[in-house]
């Protein structure tokens, strides 16, 4: 963007378009997009919420009112925290375990 504060204008409005499928990110260095993906990913259970403003994370931990900055010295706590096992379970092989069919029976 052409100035700092059409910036910051820009993205304390990005609230307004809540709901539309429009997103405004930041431009992030991988490091940087890798630690906020871990701090909203990693621990679901501990993090409420994590979020970025002008360069810097932020994390609101379960049970706190405080925000949190995150300090570069935490990164590599975060990095090194293991992902969450994906489940590798179709919807269709859910269904079929269950042994109940939500069709009805076919008529011959």
């Amino acid at each position: 963007m052409l100035r700092r504060q059409t910036k910051i204008d820009v993205m304390k409005r990005d609230k307004l378009l809540k709901g539309t499928g429009i997103y405004i990110n930041e431009d992030f260095t991988k490091t940087h997009a890798e630690v906020l993906s871990s701090l909203r990913l990693k621990e679901p259970g501990r993090v409420e919420k994590a979020w970025s403003y002008e360069g810097r994370l932020f994390v609101r931990y379960r049970g706190s009112e405080r925000n949190e900055q995150v300090h570069f010295s935490q990164y590599q706590d975060w990095l090194s925290k293991p992902w969450p096992i994906k489940e590798t379970t179709t919807y269709a092989q859910k269904v079929s375990s269950s042994g109940a069919s939500s069709r009805p029976p076919k008529h011959k």
